[in-house]
């Protein structure tokens, strides 16, 4: 049942959201997702200009997607998100895409934290100037996980330096989180003759912001169909990435248009 919270908007997928596979870049996507999020957001009364005013920001702490198929190059999908629950100071938001017949193609679940920007600390949900609604269920079975970081025992097939640039930045002074997306692609379409397998689902953990000019390295991990890239500076680990690769799945349809 619909509450009111819901946003929903049409869009065409473009050459320039695509990978060289024919299916969506993961930055592409998460920049999707974020932007749908913010406008939501704003709609309910927490948006960025409201949540700047009081010296807040959400940020986003994990993110899990499960791939149905990829659109199509000039497809039209529709994406939506709402606010889900709220749990020990976390606030879960999820959200879905479906193709022009009503079909799912993709479904995702975000985790965020209230944060003062002046203090650098968590904010108890409390400290919003809204009542969140009761959540709707609209059939979204994904959630983001946690991430182990145990890469001893598995195979490291990519490596390289990141340096963060100014064009990766945004208004909070850190990388945007829809850059990451282009890490892991970076990481894992690195070597030319690993085969492109199609994604069935991704989880990302953002573990520490990144700053302009901060250098990233970026491993990627290979163990059967899971693969596992993290990003560090000197400091600490920046993010995570689990991929898990369905070698069978079509990756998506010829576009008929």
């Amino acid at each position: 049942m619909n509450c009111g919270c819901i946003y929903e908007r049409k869009t065409r997928i473009t050459y320039y959201d695509l990978d060289f596979r024919g299916g969506i870049k993961l930055s592409a996507l998460l920049r999707m997702v974020h932007i749908a999020a913010d406008v939501n957001a704003n709609d309910l009364g927490i948006g960025f200009e409201v949540l700047s005013a009081m010296n807040m920001s959400f940020v986003l702490q994990r993110f899990g997607l499960s791939i149905h198929r990829m659109p199509a190059y000039n497809e039209n999908v529709i994406i939506r998100t709402w606010p889900d629950s709220v749990s020990r100071g976390t606030f879960l938001r999820k959200g879905d895409m479906h193709d022009d017949g009503g079909q799912k193609i993709m479904e995702w679940a975000s985790l965020w934290i209230l944060f003062d920007i002046g203090a650098r600390k968590i904010l108890k949900p409390t400290a919003l100037p809204i009542t969140l609604p009761t959540p709707s269920d609209l059939g979204v079975s994904i959630l983001p996980e946690k991430i182990p970081l145990h890469t001893d025992a598995i195979n490291r097939f990519s490596n390289y330096i990141h340096t963060v640039h100014y064009a990766e930045v945004d208004t909070n002074m850190h990388m945007n989180n829809s850059i990451y997306g282009d890490l892991v692609g970076n990481a894992l379409f690195s070597n030319p003759d690993l085969p492109a397998r199609n994604w069935r689902e991704v989880q990302i953990n953002y573990l520490a912001e990144t700053r302009l000019g901060d250098e990233i390295e970026v491993n990627a991990y290979q163990e059967s169909n899971t693969m596992l890239v993290v990003g560090s500076t000197p400091e600490r680990v920046a993010f995570s990435a689990k991929i898990i690769t369905d070698p069978l799945r079509k990756l998506c349809p010829k576009s008929s248009n």
